[in-house]
């Protein structure tokens, strides 16, 4: 079963909205592109060089949790710790039970994601979700796999897109994981960039990581009940998408939710912001 059916598995029921509507209530878009003539971001990525093995990239910070449904969240934060761009970053988890065996992949769910660039320094979560019943999760290892660069003056002045957690939105009490979390996005590059979903990672109340996952940012969504009723959501389109230039307040519903452990002034959220490919 996809990360989607999680979903059902979780008694969620969401209706996707694909009505543009007004930007009534939304935090107004602060930023603009600049012209092609002006902006030394390429519009397009330049050629990049693959990596024949892991190198550059370290994960410095991981953590998961299980709940009694079985559902595995994971979570972790990455580190570009070379002068080059990285780009097409793989993170793989991998679960062990409690004799340190790794457990086959046999799971509901992806265990593994793909970062899309990297800047020199930057440091970036990255989280999913599985779900096992047959056999307690006792431990997990987030792994990164080969990447591409590119030199660092080959993106002119391309930036971080920041992300400041605001709040966390449950529309369903008896189902407390089923998120939706907002989150203001700013960015200071002069041409927008392709928003390739966003990460959240969650922690506990001691600052532990106890999971994470990924969703597409922006999305209107409307929360439905098993009887049909409506119970809130989005409802329209933010006022420009995630990763353009400026400042929005924008949201993402991750599929398979937050732990119960999670505390949520602690969330962290992530946009995946990339150059058009090559």
């Amino acid at each position: 079963m996809s990360r989607k059916g999680l979903l059902a598995l979780l008694g969620v029921v969401v209706v996707l909205a694909a009505i543009v509507v007004s930007a009534d209530g939304k935090l107004p878009w602060t930023g603009g592109s600049a012209s092609d003539d002006s902006c030394d971001i390429p519009a397009r990525a330049p050629a990049s060089t693959p990596a024949s093995t892991p190198g550059g990239i370290k994960v410095v910070e991981q953590g998961f949790s299980q709940g009694p449904s079985g559902l595995v969240s994971l979570g972790a934060v990455v580190e570009n710790t070379s002068t080059e761009v990285a780009r097409r970053i793989p993170v793989r988890f991998r679960l062990f039970d409690a004799a340190r065996h790794e457990l086959p992949e046999l799971t509901t769910g992806e265990l593994s994601v793909e970062i899309p660039l990297l800047l020199p320094g930057q440091r970036i979560g990255a989280g999913t979700g599985a779900y096992r019943r047959e056999i307690p999760v006792a431990g997990a290892e987030a792994v990164v796999g080969p990447n591409a660069w590119l030199p660092h003056a080959a993106v002119g002045s391309l930036g971080t897109v920041g992300a400041t957690y605001l709040r966390t939105l449950r529309f369903y009490p008896d189902n407390p994981v089923s998120v939706d979390v907002h989150y203001r996005e700013t960015s200071t590059n002069c041409r927008a960039l392709t928003s390739r979903d966003t990460a959240v990672v969650f922690r506990d109340r001691t600052g532990r990581i106890v999971g994470g996952d990924q969703g597409t940012a922006d999305l209107p969504i409307v929360f439905r009940d098993v009887h049909g009723n409506d119970l809130g959501g989005e409802r329209q389109f933010p006022p420009s998408p995630s990763c353009s230039p400026g400042e929005r307040e924008t949201w993402v519903v991750p599929p398979v939710g937050a732990p119960a452990t999670a505390d949520d002034s602690r969330t962290e959220v992530y946009p995946y912001c990339d150059l058009r490919p090559e």
